[in-house]
């Protein structure tokens, strides 16, 4: 008797609790073929409609809408798939495997992410919305560089207790033969085709990073900035391009950021000068924001509220890799700062927040400092001021530290007398220093041995 699985489905056109055969009893639709022909025929059965000649890297097979000449933009992703010849017993590992080969190619970094991963043998064809996995691919402490069809791997493995439940509690999946009509019922509601539309696409932490290349190809050489200049003092393109994606109608909506889009101009570096009037320096077009509309013509901005946070905290994504190596421009994963919460705990006692104090001088934006609960006791700084900024409006929007505890400072080379006044008053005061945590994910910088050419790492 084959084994059944019962599914919720909602929000895709599907009736609920719909019963779908595991173990299908029927012969397979597509059995006795190799991969290859797999998806040709796969591709003209199901999707004939649609642009199914896209090559993105190494996945196996891509779906995207179809277009023409006289389309402006990329075309749109539909389904990036994992196929596999004869019938795939265990799904799950084909979503793996399909995960590992999209990290593994930075796939992400040059194509916008498609609206559903799948997987598909000769029997059954299988859905996941991209939002549903979509946080997988922003773990920056994994090794995406192991080869995507060896299972046996310690990465593999990992990914594919990550993402088993997410894959089990969001599965769409048919058989070819037994569900053919809600198979073409999904297709045709979520693979919407038409030639009419503008869609705008959405952006999602996922899609930032090629969102961003793609506008420092084509809306950073319209700013009116010496680029080199600017970063040797310490200010990035990253910022210009938070202010455009956290903006509606070309007004940047956090007004603590360090860069401000202001319509056809850039604000940055505001201050308030000895008379009380405000300061600033202003970035304009040089061909009047042409190149700038065109480009944001194609996305939905801002982003859905809830990603908000996630876009500011993960800065350093969108930050250069020589900035991140000297200023630590890098993101602590949430298990890395539980576990080592757990150690201070474990050696200062369980009420240690209440009695040390907590200075993480190479902050960035300040996640290290999840989940401290003693805001009076924490100080957070940082060589970038537009990562001080992030960590003003992430309390602004309810993270638990002081503005006044969170400040500029270059912790190798600034006079103390530049610190807040409580926190010289701790280090100045021998038992209270004895109670000062420096609580830090290191910078690092890497060199080459001049002798031998191999690679040094220090903190």
């Amino acid at each position: 008797m084959p084994f059944k699985l019962v599914c919720l489905f909602w929000n895709f056109g599907l009736s609920l609790n719909k019963i779908i055969n595991i173990n299908c009893p029927m012969s397979p639709k597509y059995k006795h073929i190799q991969e290859e022909e797999l998806k040709n025929k796969v591709a003209h059965d199901w999707f004939s409609i649609y642009d199914t000649t896209q090559i993105i890297g190494k996945i196996d097979f891509c779906i995207a809408m179809p277009r023409d000449e006289a389309d402006l933009f990329e075309p749109e992703s539909l389904l990036w798939a994992e196929a596999k010849a004869g019938v795939k017993k265990d799904i799950y590992e084909s979503f793996v495997q399909l995960i590992l080969t999209i990290g593994k190619g930075r796939t992400l970094d040059e194509y916008a992410h498609p609206d559903f991963l799948g997987a598909f043998d000769a029997e059954k064809i299988a859905f996941i919305h991209f939002d549903a996995i979509g946080e997988i691919f922003s773990q920056n402490d994994f090794n995406w560089n192991v080869t995507p069809s060896n299972h046996t791997t310690k990465e593999f493995r990992q990914v594919y207790d990550i993402v088993k439940s997410t894959i089990e509690s969001n599965l769409l999946l048919f058989h070819f033969e037994a569900d053919e009509k809600d198979l073409r019922t999904f297709i045709r509601n979520n693979f919407k085709k038409d030639h009419n539309r503008i869609a705008k696409k959405r952006i999602t932490p996922a899609s930032l990073p090629h969102i961003y290349r793609q506008w420092c190809r084509t809306v950073k050489p319209s700013i009116n900035i010496d680029w080199q200049t600017a970063k040797d003092g310490g200010i990035l393109d990253a910022d210009f391009f938070l202010a455009d994606i956290l903006s509606k109608n070309d007004l940047t909506l956090k007004e603590k950021l360090f860069v401000l889009l202001r319509n056809n101009r850039y604000i940055l570096d505001r201050k308030i000068n000895d008379a009380g009037l405000t300061e600033q320096q202003i970035a304009e077009f040089t061909d009047g924001g042409i190149a700038h509309t065109q480009f944001w013509n194609r996305y939905a901005r801002p982003p859905k509220q809830k990603y908000w946070d996630i876009i500011l905290n993960r800065r350093d994504k969108i930050v250069p890799q020589d900035v991140r190596e000297r200023k630590g421009s890098y993101f602590t994963p949430p298990q890395w700062v539980e576990l080592s919460q757990e150690y201070l705990a474990a050696e200062l006692g369980e009420d240690w927040q209440e009695e040390y104090y907590i200075w993480d001088c190479a902050a960035g934006t300040g996640n290290l400092l999840a989940g401290l609960t003693n805001k009076y006791h924490i100080w957070a700084s940082t060589l970038d001021q537009a990562d001080v900024d992030v960590m003003h409006e992430r309390i602004a929007n309810g993270a638990n530290l002081l503005d006044s505890h969170v400040f500029q400072f270059d912790f190798l080379n600034d006079d103390f007398s530049k610190l807040p006044q409580p926190l010289q008053d701790i280090i100045n005061n021998e038992e209270k220093r004895k109670k000062l945590v420096i609580y830090i994910n290191p910078p690092y910088a890497e060199a080459a041995n001049k002798k031998n050419g191999h690679r040094t790492w220090r903190k």
